[in-house]
């Protein structure tokens, strides 16, 4: 890399760097030592620049590189990022460097001028590198366009958008390079544009309110709690929403809508939480303590929306503040959560003008309750004005709705088919008649209710009857499930589309898109009514029980592809649809029909166990399995046995999943065919293996599964068998096995390489190929196993398979110990018991006892540093060190 004052000019791509926090970095680990691993970064960066590269200037942390060829600067960046994440520093520091590059005119200054560089493009270049974050490039469309026909292998650019940056007039198309090894996702980017806010589009404008946002403004401002109380349909959930997008530009790691509406259990705040802030859950990690260690140290600002039915939660917000002092909150609520620290906000109703003594027209529309519902009623009926005929309906209709936007917009709904003055009537009549049945309920809710009542008694029977029974859906649902939970079109008496395009335009329910798909929900306030309208009729019951089939018909649909090439899309669907599957879980333990519960949990257990829901999922087992199950078909009730034991084993709880795995292998013996019986024989036979308290009735049950499954023709069944075999005999430590036992275990394993490349099952494959390294390890053969745990390593990160990773960490650290690398072995068994721990793979030491590999406590005091220094790697590093650095053989 070329240096000094004969810098290149004409067309240069400009690349700029620094490590991101070293601040921080440095205040940490002292002058001497950040000098130390300061050196290390700068010597890794310049070796990888020095093809093309030429060097402009080094300030601290920072680079300042050019190129020539833009792709090669591409390449050279990927290659200092995977070089940087698989690099070990010294003291056990974590470096994440990020860089920019922006292509365009180099022009040289002048040795009088007293820099190397003149122009726009360098300030553009520098600014890009700022936008970024550690372990990330961007790059310029310009960049980009010249780069892209030759970014060489495991390179792609992934379309960023347009982005203003500090002191450029105009937007930035960038660009991020997404390099294979490396980390591909990151937060938003740090641009003027940048409000990293997480916060859900609103169908429709939002009107007044001004002097509301700013109280709320200002009360965040010196308060980190607030919470906006009122009655349902007051407006709360709208304006802590526009407090937010105000607020947004204070906080740095960015603001976030959690919704708390579809859940009833405290206990699933913290669960929840963690799916609005894309905190990842697996194994049995604790929910709780992983939001809790994601927000500490950061500015970030949560909305917590409908509180009021999970108040029990209330201290987990207290300890959210308290593991982050940037961190501010927003609640709504029907009532204060009533912790330290909280500033209540009643939200008031709208301004509202005076029936008995109204302005002028023009004055009158300033009211913020006029003008939305004029805005409103304008939606459905364009050509809608106030005017001296209908001005005074107008003022008491939203006088007599207590300026509530819910209320107002539903009644403004109505403008479609009635005048205002037509309206009044009809809405006097409804008020009256709710507030003389409701006298324990607030004021404003009664009115509430009678504007949702009055907008009942205007529906068709066909609308009545859906919107009753749409009221079954928890967070709304899909088309295809609101078709089979509410009837066919003879049992309406309209078709489903079009009576619920009706309900949408009534404004009593809303349409939002999900994957490209439309769902349709109900404000709470309006499901609430609808389900005191559901519990009046005679169908409540079929309601719930049909859609309790609905979602067990779609949980069992998606736990066929929960393993293969579109897992995540269904994976994501279970997700969405989650609030749903509690419910119908719930009431089918509720109901006491044990048979669709026990199909419940069978079909979902994959999901809970890849989505990190152990801990839930166990709940659900434990308590669908303590129904009766006298009724339930004996085959059903062995695959809800099934769905307990390997809940359990995933959480490494082997005795509980031994118990279950024994009762549903007598279930499958006395009942079942070859196929379900050789099933259940694998399943037991690791609950004799795994822990080696019975390894030959292990390999016996195994012999006897594959035996069968070659029997009915199940060729992935055998693959499985095999798999399992080449598991058991191959345990012991290296150089003490029988030879015949693992060359038997080397071609079981090779059979179930065969079947498995064959099929789609993913999990199995990369379950083989850890298996096949291992047993390479113990043959001699290092080059095999190294490239064995590559391949399942891509898997498992491809799948985010934390648990699978884990394992493959151990894996390589036998293999750097076959190969002499005790240093490098020690630094593995740091990162996999790290990672173990996070994720609740608790099954990992009990392989461990079978292979006798490594543990932490084997590690001898000499190496103890490198183990520290493992125990602290990011999980993308981690795993490339695991695979991709020094150390596996590759001849």
């Amino acid at each position: 890399m070329s240096a000094g004052r004969g810098l290149p000019a004409g067309t240069l791509t400009f690349l700029f760097t620094d490590i991101e926090g070293s601040t921080k970095l440095q205040a940490e680990l002292g002058t001497d030592r950040y000098q130390d691993v300061l050196e290390t970064h700068t010597r890794i960066l310049r070796d990888a620049f020095k093809d093309g590269g030429f060097e402009v200037r080094v300030e601290g942390d920072a680079l300042f590189v050019v190129f020539p060829v833009a792709a090669k600067g591409v390449r050279a960046t990927a290659a200092a990022q995977r070089a940087l994440g698989t690099a070990t520093f010294p003291h056990g520091a974590t470096v994440r460097v990020r860089m920019g590059m922006h292509t365009g005119e180099g022009r040289p200054a002048s040795a009088d001028a007293g820099a190397d560089y003149v122009g726009i493009d360098v300030n553009r270049a520098a600014r890009v590198a700022a936008a970024g974050h550690g372990g990330q490039v961007l790059v310029t469309e310009a960049t980009a366009t010249l780069a892209r026909a030759d970014l060489g292998d495991g390179i792609s650019l992934r379309d960023l958008g347009e982005f203003r940056l500090k002191d450029l007039a105009n937007p930035e198309h960038l660009y991020q390079l997404v390099i294979s090894g490396c980390a591909a996702d990151f937060p938003p980017l740090r641009t003027l544009d940048r409000t990293a806010t997480f916060l859900p589009p609103q169908p429709s404008s939002f009107i007044g309110r001004a002097r509301e946002i700013a109280e709320g403004q200002r009360l965040l401002e010196r308060a980190r709690l607030v919470t906006l109380t009122g009655p349902g349909g007051t407006g709360k959930t709208r304006l802590s929403l526009r407090i937010a997008e105000e607020s947004a530009g204070a906080f740095d790691d960015g603001t976030y809508f959690v919704p708390l509406a579809p859940i009833s259990d405290a206990e699933l705040v913290p669960s929840t939480i963690a799916h609005a802030l894309g905190v990842q859950l697996s194994g049995a990690e604790v929910p709780l303590t992983r939001v809790l260690d994601h927000v500490r140290g950061k500015q970030m600002l949560l909305v917590l929306d409908n509180f009021e039915q999970i108040l029990a939660a209330a201290p987990v917000v207290g300890q959210l503040l308290g593991a982050s002092s940037g961190l501010k909150v927003i609640a709504s609520s029907r009532a204060p959560l009533r912790i330290a620290g909280e500033q209540e906000y009643p939200v008031p109703p709208l301004d509202l003008p005076d029936p008995a003594h109204l302005p002028r027209l023009d004055v009158l529309a300033q009211s913020d309750a006029v003008r939305l519902f004029i805005e409103r009623a304008m939606a459905v009926r364009p050509d809608f004005r106030v005017t001296p005929e209908n001005a005074s309906a107008v003022a008491e209709i939203v006088s007599r709705l207590d300026g509530l936007p819910l209320a107002i917009e539903l009644a403004a709904a109505r403008v479609k088919v009635l005048t205002p003055q037509a309206m009044l009537p009809k809405l006097r009549e409804g008020l009256d008649m709710l507030a003389s049945t409701g006298r324990d309920l607030p004021e404003r809710q009664r009115t509430l209710r009678g504007a949702i009542s009055w907008s009942w008694d205007l529906l068709n029977p066909a609308e009545c009857k859906l919107f009753s029974r749409l009221a079954v859906f928890v967070s709304g649902g899909m088309l295809a499930q609101i078709e089979e939970v509410c009837g066919s079109a003879k049992d309406l008496g309209g078709d489903v589309l079009d009576v619920l395009s009706g309900l949408v335009e009534h404004s009593l329910v809303r349409q939002l898109e999900i994957a490209d798909q439309p769902r349709f929900r109900m404000l709470v306030t309006i499901r609430e009514y609808a389900l005191e309208r559901l519990d009046e009729s005679d169908e409540r019951n079929l309601i719930r029980v049909r859609h309790a089939r609905a979602y067990l018909a779609l949980a069992e649909q998606a736990r066929t592809y929960l393993q293969g090439v579109d897992q995540k899309r269904w994976v994501d669907l279970l997700e969405d649809e989650h609030d749903n599957l509690r419910a119908a879980l719930e009431s089918s333990i509720a109901d006491g029909r044990g048979e669709e519960a026990c199909r419940l949990v069978y079909a979902l257990w994959r999901f809970w166990q890849i989505r990190g829901h152990l801990v839930e999922g166990t709940h659900w087992c434990e308590r669908v399995l303590a129904l009766p199950t006298e009724s339930v078909p004996p085959l059903v009730l062995m695959r809800a046995l099934e769905a307990a034991a390997g809940v359990a084993y995933w959480r490494g709880d082997i005795p509980t999943a031994t118990a279950a795995y024994s009762r549903a292998g007598d279930i499958a013996h006395a009942h079942g065919d070859d196929a379900t019986q050789a099933n259940a024989d694998y399943n037991l036979s690791f609950a004799y293996g795994i822990p080696g308290s019975d390894l030959p009735r292990a390999l016996d049950l195994l012999r006897s599964a594959r035996e069968k499954w070659t029997r009915v023709g199940d060729r992935a069944g055998v693959g499985r068998a095999a798999w399992a075999l080449a598991t058991f005999l191959h345990f012991g430590r290296r150089g003490t096995i029988d030879p015949a036992n693992l060359e038997e275990a080397h071609a079981y394993v090779q059979e179930a390489l065969a079947v498995h490349r064959e099929g789609t099952n993913r999990f199995d494959l990369a379950w083989s190929l850890h298996l096949s390294g291992m047993i390479d390890i113990k043959r001699g053969e290092f080059a095999d196993a190294g490239s064995a745990f590559r391949e399942a390593a891509q898997i498992f990160t491809d799948d985010n398979d934390l648990s699978g990773l884990a394992i493959i960490a151990s894996d390589c650290a036998e293999l750097a110990a076959a190969q002499g690398q005790l240093e490098r072995q020690a630094t593995l068994v740091g990162f996999s018991d790290a990672l173990a721990q996070r994720v609740g793979a608790g099954i990992i030491n009990e392989m461990a006892r079978q292979d006798q590999r490594a543990l932490v406590k084997d590690i001898a005091p000499e190496f103890k540093l490198a183990l520290e220094r493992g125990r602290v790697m990011e999980v993308a590093a981690g795993i490339a060190y695991a695979v991709e650095g020094r150390g596996i053989s590759r001849d």
